[in-house]
């Protein structure tokens, strides 16, 4: 428990700015005179140092059932096979060894997570590389103050010899690892007593927060029927829960997949050239529905919130809604405009309509693809005309269907859908996201195939992964084909996300998303292993032949659009370009052909970024705005 002046727990410990000991969780622990010499000697190193303890004055490790030192205690329960709780600087773990094909499944069984890889915990960035392939710029990012959950190609996936890999199966399927240090010194102790790298990943039962309180991680305990064997704690209460952040390098530099702890709520500078707004102009953006962060600006800053997760239960809600009434004391933010998706059925959408009319305030809504490209533009300063290439799962269009491969010219807080992907009739609700092959069948459905695109549409052709697999003799395909042919439960869709889990199913990858993008991530997988052994199997030829038919197409459209508007700055955001084929493929397509790319690096390209471009558009549409007018 004795942290630095630069890292440590601060944002989750806080009550009240300022940062000072009396204002934190620490005020439980008064100082003692050892302690206090050191906190107000200015030449010691622990000077004002807020956290600072020792084992008179400070916090203890405890278990919550048994006696003895807790690392020890825990360590050995690991190395039996067992999952312990941990606690953390912004909740408790769940622990468990990797190589241990038993402990993981009781892992699964706790969490409800069938088959979604976990992080693992590494001692340090030696230890990581035997493991996984470490770039500089990636050891630089893995042993930063933050801490990121950094995404790393895993070894074992090549099967190189001679280097060390996981047995277990846990690992073996996967392309990449989520790998991290430790952040806080008890993670150091229990990796030094077990002796190799941990599972930890967040203590909750999947889509539920992760818990952070100790009478609910000792609920948790008692509830889980003997698959969790102890919890190692400590007293220090903390005052917000944080998942750890997630990050990778692209195209040589760091880009966030989840902005939480260390970094959030770091506030991001907005430059709109002219039409920056002074400190008065206070804008509450929402966010999405899935993968969920809100911002609260405060002139030309936005201040983005730690990562919630899908707002899909009451917990969730309860606790975002806490989350930004906390902000706006601790950064006395009194918003007065309300930003949020067009979708009328997101959660974050409703609580947002229902803030404004509480409070007196003007809404703006904003199409989900819009905030996607208007996150980068916030995040470069980009306030002349960008070519807008947003692709992903799903969103609200303005047309009442369902939008997600999206050519957008976008200046300041206006504009326009210039093309899209071919719209495909889909089996409607929420399964049929989960359910690659419905994809599949969809797209394969002969009504959708012969229809020419309209003029305003592209499209990808898969006839030739359709010829791959008969699909009319698939399972399911009666059903399916009756449904689109009598519009039953159905619904026009240009999901480029819903293509990928498509040829996902064609190619016999993956038929079903386990957990949210699996089709598409192990698309990419077998697309990376096309560009690492080319020719050695023909389905990954084949879904690295599609990646690069989406990357031209791309190319294709943008070059459109320089040509006719004589743009040629272009931004790629959405959850697709969380693919690393892909995205590497089209920023060097793009920049060959002259173009200058910009895409997300402070926030991520999926859902949780939205929130600044829903802030970044609110303040271009209110600039010259009476406020009290009511923004659509």
């Amino acid at each position: 428990f004795i942290s630095c002046m630069v890292c440590g727990p601060r944002y989750t410990i806080i009550d009240k700015i300022p940062y000072d000991r009396e204002n934190t969780a620490m005020l439980e622990f008064p100082m003692c005179e050892f302690c206090h010499d050191e906190y107000t000697n200015r030449q010691d190193r622990r000077f004002h140092a807020q956290t600072i303890s020792c084992h008179d004055c400070g916090p203890q490790l405890e278990l919550a059932k048994g006696t003895g030192d807790p690392i020890e205690v825990g360590a050995t329960l690991l190395k039996q096979g067992c999952v312990i709780g941990f606690k953390g600087v912004g909740g408790y773990y769940l622990v468990c060894d990797p190589e241990n094909d038993v402990a993981v499944e009781k892992l699964r069984r706790v969490k409800g997570r069938d088959e979604k890889p976990f992080a693992v915990l590494f001692k340090d960035t030696e230890t990581v590389n035997r493991y996984c392939s470490v770039s500089p710029e990636e050891a630089k990012l893995l042993e930063s103050a933050a801490r990121p959950i950094l995404l790393l190609s895993a070894r074992a996936w090549w099967r190189r010899k001679g280097i060390e890999t996981f047995d277990c199966n846990e690992f073996g399927r996967y392309g990449h690892v989520g790998a991290f240090l430790p952040g806080f010194g008890a993670q150091v102790l229990l990796l030094e007593k077990f002796g190799g790298p941990l599972i930890m990943t967040s203590a909750n039962v999947s889509s539920l927060p992760m818990i952070k309180d100790d009478e609910d991680m000792v609920a948790f305990l008692e509830k889980s029927n003997g698959l969790i064997s102890e919890v190692v704690m400590n007293e220090r209460r903390i005052n917000v829960r944080m998942d750890d952040s997630v990050a990778r390098v692209i195209d040589g530099q760091p880009q966030m997949i989840r902005r939480s702890k260390g970094y959030a709520p770091v506030p991001l500078y907005m430059n709109l050239g002219e039409s920056t707004p002074g400190k008065d102009v206070m804008i509450l953006a929402m966010g999405g529905q899935l993968k969920n962060s809100f911002a609260l600006s405060k002139g030309p800053f936005s201040y983005m919130s730690q990562y919630f997760g899908d707002l899909d239960t009451v917990e969730n809600c309860d606790i975002y809604e806490e989350n930004i009434e906390r902000m706006k004391r601790l950064f006395r933010i009194e918003p007065n405009v309300v930003a949020f998706d067009l979708h009328p059925l997101y959660n974050s959408s409703r609580i947002g309509e229902e803030y404004a009319t509480r409070h007196g305030l003007p809404i703006i809504k904003v199409q989900h693809h819009h905030a996607h490209v208007a996150s980068v533009m916030a995040e470069h300063g980009l306030n002349e005309p960008v070519i807008g290439v947003s692709f992903d799962g799903t969103g609200y269009g303005t047309d009442g269907k369902i939008w997600g491969g999206e050519i957008l010219l976008c200046h300041k807080g206006a504009f326009e859908r210039i093309s899209h992907l071919k719209y495909v009739r889909m089996i409607g609700g929420d399964s049929s996201m989960k359910e690659g092959w419905k994809s599949a069948m969809c797209h394969a459905h002969t009504g959708n195939l012969d229809r020419v695109p309209a003029i305003d549409e592209f499209e990808i052709d898969i006839r030739e992964l359709i010829g791959n697999r008969d699909v009319e003799k698939q399972e399911g395909w009666d059903t399916v084909k009756a449904a689109l042919d009598h519009e039953v439960n159905t619904i026009e869709s240009s999901s480029m996300g819903r293509l990928f889990d498509a040829v996902s199913s064609l190619l016999g990858i993956c038929q079903v998303n386990g957990y949210e993008g699996q089709c598409a991530i192990l698309l990419e997988d077998a697309a990376a292993r096309g560009i690492h052994s080319p020719g050695e199997n023909i389905r990954d030829d084949l879904a690295l032949s599609f990646h690069r038919k989406v990357a031209l197409v791309m190319l294709e459209q943008c070059e459109k659009v320089r040509k006719t508007s004589g743009v040629c700055k272009v931004a790629l955001t959405g959850g697709v370009f969380q693919n690393k084929v892909l995205m590497e493929e089209s920023l060097g397509l793009l920049r060959n052909a002259g173009f200058d790319v910009y895409y997300n690096i402070s926030v991520s390209p999926n859902d949780g970024g939205i929130a600044l471009g829903q802030n970044y558009i609110a303040m271009h549409q209110i600039s010259g705005t009476k406020p009290n007018q009511t923004c659509l």
